[in-house]
Formats: C-alpha cells, structure tokens, sequence
C-alpha cells in the first residue's frame, strides 16, 4: 500500500522528466577544506545530475558547516531544494556539542483564536492549520559565496543561497487528502551571518520567502491566500558526548512526550547538564512586503509536540534532505563515536515553527538567531529538575560535521531517494 506521503510526491512530480538513477552507494566525496578558515565549492554526487554546495567556516575551535542541494545551470530539469546548517562546538570540560537545524516544511494556517501560532493536534483531530506546503523544484539559483567582512573588531561570515521560480503545492490538512492548489514563489532566499565574539557565537539566519507570483487550483475550491497565516517547521537534530537536556523559556521541554500541541517560545536551550550549551532565540519582528509598502508584524514561535506532527504525511517524505542524511555516519567526527543518522520525528526532542501571523502569500523576510557558546562553563540558574534525554538524531535534516578532517561520506538508498525525487 503506498503511503500518503509518497503518494503525494508522486502526484507533485507527474510534470517532471524523471531523473536517472544512480547507485550512491558506491558514491563517497570528501570536504576538501584541509584547515580553512572558511571555504566554499562543491560536491559532485558520482553518476548524478544532484550537486551539493558547501559553505564552511572554521574558526576558534567551532566549525558551521551549510549544504544545499541544486543541479548544474545547463542541466535541463528543474532544481531541487534542500538546506541545512549545523554547528559543532565544545564546552570548558571538553563536552562535544553539535547542533544542526534547517526548514523542513511550511504549513499554512488560520489563526482564530488570534495568539498567532497554530494550533494543531492531529491526534484529535483539531487544527489551525489548513494546508501543508511542499516545496520540491525551482528553475534556476543565485549563489553568494562566504565573504568575510569586520565590524570593529568582531569578524562576520556572511553567505547565502536563492532558489529562483520556487514550485510548491498545497495540500489539504482538514478535509480529503490531496493536492489543492500549486504555487509559483518567485524565489527563496536562505542567507547567513556568522560572528563570533569572545567566546559567544552568534549565526544569523535570514529568511526571504518570496510572494505567490501565481496560483493555479486544482480542485473545486475557491482557495484564496487572504487572512491566512505561514508557520515554517523545523525538526532538529543534536549530538553531545555527554548526555543533553532541552529546555523552552527555562523549563524542561520534550516534543515527544507533551501535552500541549503548541506552546509560544521565545528561547529554545540546549543544555549539557547544568551548562548551557546552544540557543535558539526567536522572537523579533519581521518584515512584510505588500506592493511599495513594507509592514513591520511580530514573529511568533511555538515549539511543537508530536500530536502537531502530521507523521503519515510528513513521515515518509524525506527525499530533500535524505540527500544528506542517508547512511552517513557520525563516526571520526571531531574525534566522536556514535550512532547513525536517523530521521524519525517521533524521537525528536524540540521541533519547532517560526510563525508569521499575517501573510496573504506576499513576501517575508525574516532572521532567528542561533547562539552557540564556546568553552561554556556557565550554570543554568534555577534550574528544575533536570530532564535527561537520549541522545537522539532525528530531523529531516540530521547532517554530520565529519568533514573538517577529511572524512568520507555515503550516500544510500539512491533507487529509494530518487524515484520520489523523479516521480513519472
């Protein structure tokens, strides 16, 4: 029986050439970065018209590592779309600490109960959210290599990736299951600021979705994007040599084990026993776009239990990031010993969405920050009981860092990844 969620893809994919296959398993690249300061290039995917772009910085004993998934500009078939970053870091006894977040998928809601994030529970039955938006293809890219600039004495790393005439397909999340509508944004801008000042770093993620160029619905429905919201959904993934704790606005929070399906967050922590390890910091304003005027609106987060998490649909519809995360292995990194990849959301500590509350299809733009702190020896005060979780990797986008010394990668399950990538 096939899944919803492939069937879905293979119903976003019909008016697409198909992509050959390849055998990744045989496939193996390494990150030719030595010990770079900062770098960029690609990685070629052997007998694959798939390339991956790499952005990497190496400094004061921390390492960002972003990838993007794109092909060849004479290539004749549209473009897909993956991104992620992570960061490795390590704390005053050694502890190793890896953090690695990217956007998974957009949902499109409607805030009645006006809190501005969206309530969903999928266990129940109740939900905001009223489409899931898959974004797989556009027709071309921009690239901005890693340029480093200096604002007094704090240097800043900054780069960036555009996806131009993005293709995304709405599907129904409270009535039958289907594609309703197919979108046309005229391009997706995933950018970066890196600055690391003392021993705090900060990276800078900035956000520039562009608006609905065009809308063409499928079904019968007078769809129409006015007064609807857009929530951006994130799994993460983290590794720590030494058993981790998450935490949301000072208290211990697991996505898989709460009750509530939303709750707003301003930040998300990671913590290594009683020291701080990693910040999510959410919040701020955001910027939208309508016509010549721009519009100044608050962001909302909320992290997210499991009963907010479509699994059925979003579960087996990995193929973006399973580029990255297929059999590649966490061994050698940084010296560490662990586990493979797994993308499994119902392990997933803290998923989270940034929220944009008002939105009528037009452009955001956007920039969380995620706060990394080198050599921490900082205790978290009053801290409650702690909650001590696995150490999980989970998330669409559960990458490794293994390459800062030259370490190989694999890529599996080609047959798998590609016959979603390339529905006929």
């Amino acid at each position: 029986m096939v899944t919803l969620g492939v069937l879905f893809v293979a119903l976003c994919f019909t008016a697409f050439p198909r992509f050959p296959m390849f055998n990744v398993a045989s496939a193996s690249s390494i990150l030719p970065v030595n010990d770079a300061e900062y770098a960029n290039g690609t990685i070629a995917i052997p007998d694959s018209p798939c390339l991956i772009w790499y952005d990497w910085i190496n400094v004061s004993s921390t390492q960002v590592i972003n990838y993007v998934l794109y092909t060849n500009s004479d290539y004749p078939y549209p473009t897909p779309i993956a991104n992620l970053v992570g960061q490795n870091l390590q704390l005053f006894d050694g502890t190793e600490v890896f953090v690695v977040s990217a956007l998974d998928k957009m949902e499109v809601y409607r805030d009645q109960n006006g809190d501005g994030i969206p309530q969903a529970n999928f266990t129940s039955g109740d939900s905001e959210i009223l489409y899931w938006m898959f974004m797989n293809m556009s027709d071309s890219y921009n690239i901005i290599p890693i340029q480093k600039t200096m604002e007094g004495d704090v240097p800043h790393y900054q780069w960036g990736f555009t996806y131009v005439n993005v293709y995304a397909y709405l599907e129904n999340a409270t009535g039958p299951i289907g594609v309703v509508a197919k979108l046309i944004l005229d391009h997706l801008t995933v950018s970066y600021d890196f600055s690391l000042n003392g021993n705090v770093s900060n990276l800078k993620t900035n956000f520039d979705i562009g608006k609905v160029a065009s809308m063409s619905v499928l079904d019968s429905s007078q769809l129409s994007l006015d007064g609807l919201s857009l929530a951006l959904l994130y799994p993460t993934s983290t590794y720590a040599s030494e058993p981790y704790s998450t935490y949301v606005d000072g208290q211990p929070y697991n996505s898989t084990s709460a009750n509530d399906s939303a709750v707003n967050a301003e930040v998300a922590r990671v913590a290594v026993g009683n020291t701080k390890a990693y910040d999510f910091v959410f919040g701020g304003n955001y910027t939208l776009i309508r016509g010549e005027n721009n519009e100044t609106h608050a962001t909302k987060a909320e992290v997210a239990a499991l009963s907010s998490i479509p699994i059925e649909i979003y579960g087996p519809v990995v193929w973006q990031t399973s580029f990255f995360t297929d059999e590649l292995k966490f061994h050698g990194l940084f010296g560490g010993s662990w586990p493979d990849v797994a993308i499994d959301y119902s392990a997933s500590s803290l998923i989270y969405r940034i929220c944009f509350p008002v939105w009528d299809g037009l452009q955001i733009q956007n920039d969380p920050v995620y706060v990394g702190y080198l050599f921490s020896s900082t205790e978290i005060p009053e801290i409650p009981t702690t909650v001590i979780l696995p150490l999980i990797f989970i998330a669409a986008t559960s990458l490794v860092l293994l390459f800062a010394k030259k370490r190989k990668f694999n890529f599996t399950q080609a047959k798998k990844t590609l016959s979603l990538l390339a529905c006929t």
